[in-house]
């Protein structure tokens, strides 16, 4: 392992330290920095790098995935987590990135775990320390926002708008606190938002209640504030959607009864859709997604969906449908092969033609869900909070091909990595994989001590 300088910290409170050090990829076995040009978006074919994989939809196809499993069989790997948290695991490489909330005697601390994706063995975890704390929701806690990663970085938020730099090797860079920036909001629900990476920078917004409201892009190296851009007041904890098109590429922010488009080379407002202006207005969950040249999008958390095309130079997009009936709260809308899937939040399956809106059909999974549902290989993957994945046919007809329970409650959205499916439950990540893949992945791996 090659070590980088160590990192001397003073005053946690401090809204960020840079960590001077060099970072080194160890998947790879080279310099991090010969890589660093790529963005969590435009990682290599079996990573899923950040929040939903990495063109933000749930989709990985020609993969070869399980759709029968138990908390025994097909099941790689297991590990349990120290804590508990309802943040997304992401994939880089032969590393899987985690992050979980510890409470012991009443004090909070805030991990993010490095586990061989291989066989689960813990490789490394940090703590940065915890700065102002916020109050959440009972079902969640402060482990909420996923990771992105980049061929030289991790970067790490949590609920208290708290967000972090490591190296692949663990080695802290720096570390930018909001509330110490920005002054407290003191949040009712935490901060749900997850970082993306741009070319120039690392998007985190800070939207609540109390104001004021920015677009922030952080400097990479440094995390300080590259640039912002003024929103009206109101909560989102939705995360922002990167779409290239027409040659450009634009940022789609959702919130406060609107989505609002900026460049990403740039960073200038491009066009808002919706009429929404704030101060507390729209208060949002779901994040927006791109497929087939449309938008699908809500205003505001169960209101109806939208599908807008985008035109380039700029221009505001078109419309081209809103649906009659209200979609989901928490889980994230999927656009798979035409159909566009709605799991709503208590239980339903509602499927909607990708072109026109048109309902397909709408059918009982479960009970309460809040993951976001992933689709790969003409399979449509959707968990309810009992810890039961739903395995129904991609199509116009509605086809329940399975059951699966792991046991404990599924509220984070899985990860698709060559042909295996990364669950993470409260405490848990499961490798999930059909016998005849996890042997060959196994054979392709060093031998190491399993953490089953």
């Amino acid at each position: 392992m090659k070590h980088a300088k160590l990192c001397v910290f003073a005053a946690i409170a401090i809204s960020f330290f840079p960590c001077r050090g060099a970072a080194f990829d160890q998947s790879s076995g080279r310099s991090a920095a010969n890589d660093g040009g790529r963005t969590a978006s435009e990682s290599r074919a079996d990573d899923w790098s950040q929040w939903r994989g990495p063109n933000a939809d749930g989709v990985a196809d020609g993969r070869n995935l399980p759709i029968h499993w138990t908390p025994v069989e097909n099941v790689h790997w297991s590990v349990q987590l120290p804590g508990w948290g309802t943040s997304s695991p992401v994939i880089y490489g032969d590393r899987l990135f985690v992050t979980t909330q510890v409470e012991k005697d009443g004090k909070k601390s805030l991990l993010t775990l490095c586990l061989n994706r291989g066989d689960g063995k813990e490789l490394w975890r940090r703590d940065f320390g915890l700065g102002v704390d916020q109050q959440t929701h009972q079902k969640s806690n402060l482990a909420v926002n996923t990771p992105a990663v980049t061929g030289d970085a991790v970067y790490v938020a949590f609920g208290n708008a708290d967000i972090a730099r490591y190296s692949h090797d663990g080695q802290l860079t720096w570390v930018t606190r909001y509330t110490a920036l920005f002054g407290d909001p003191k949040t009712a629900w935490g901060y749900g938002v997850s970082p993306v990476v741009l070319g120039d920078s690392v998007l985190l917004p800070w939207d609540h209640h109390a104001g004021p409201c920015y677009l922030i892009g952080l400097d990479k190296r440094t995390g300080r504030i590259a640039w912002k851009k003024d929103r009206p007041i109101g909560t989102s904890h939705s995360t922002p959607l990167l779409v290239k098109h027409d040659g450009q590429t634009d940022i789609l922010v959702s919130g406060k009864n609107r989505l609002t488009a900026f460049d990403a080379r740039t960073h200038a407002e491009l066009w808002k859709y919706g009429a929404g202006e704030g101060p507390f207005n729209g208060e949002i969950i779901v994040s927006p997604i791109y497929g087939d040249g449309l938008v699908f999008l809500q205003l505001w958390r169960q209101s109806p969906i939208h599908a807008i095309r985008l035109t380039g130079d700029g221009r505001p997009p078109e419309s081209v449908w809103v649906s009659e009936r209200p979609g989901p709260q928490e889980p994230s809308l999927l656009y798979y092969r035409g159909l566009l899937y709605s799991l709503m939040d208590n239980g339903v399956l509602v499927c909607l033609e990708g072109k026109t809106g048109k309902e397909i059909y709408r059918k009982r999974l479960a009970g309460d869900c809040n993951s976001s549902p992933i689709a790969g290989d003409g399979h449509i993957y959707l968990s309810d909070n009992e810890g039961t994945t739903f395995v129904v046919k991609a199509g116009r007809e509605f086809e329940l091909l399975s059951k699966n329970s792991l046991g404990e409650r599924i509220t984070a959205s899985p990860a698709i990595s060559g042909s295996e499916l990364f669950y993470r439950t409260d405490s848990h990540v499961f490798c999930i994989a059909e016998k005849s893949s996890a042997q060959s992945a196994r054979r392709s791996q060093p031998a190491q001590q399993g953490a089953r």
